[in-house]
């Protein structure tokens, strides 16, 4: 019995862990990201080309003086980890447009929308 209590233990040592802390990991699409206050029907959205940046390979970013950072993208949360833009975080609202988070998860405000050749499903 004991035998079989240990096997057991060791089978389950050995299998994989399913649960990720934080949700699912994954990338951005590469490409331009221009942030902006959105507008309205009466209102233009503002550029904000200070704070725009562009995804590259390996879960990398490239700010607009040229300078290169990281991010982290759980789930729907983005994180720039480093880099002139480190600790900016986002909430994603789809696959194409991210969100600014402030003080306390409120929104800043400023969005951030992929400029980069979109990815339209083709129907089937």
């Amino acid at each position: 019995m004991k035998r079989a209590i240990c096997i057991l233990a060791l089978i389950g040592l050995a299998a994989p862990a399913y649960a990720v802390p934080g949700g699912k990991l994954g990338v951005l699409p590469q490409g331009s990201w221009t942030c902006e206050i959105p507008g309205d029907a009466t209102v233009m959205p503002v550029a904000k080309p200070e704070a725009s940046f562009a995804i590259v390979p390996d879960s990398n970013y490239v700010a607009p003086d040229g300078s290169r950072g990281s991010y982290l993208l759980l789930a729907e949360s983005v994180t720039l980890t480093s880099g002139v833009f480190s600790g900016r975080r986002f909430i994603m609202d789809g696959s194409e447009i991210m969100r600014e988070l402030g003080q306390g998860d409120a929104p800043s405000g400023l969005r951030c929308v992929h400029a980069g050749p979109v990815n339209i499903a083709t129907p089937g």
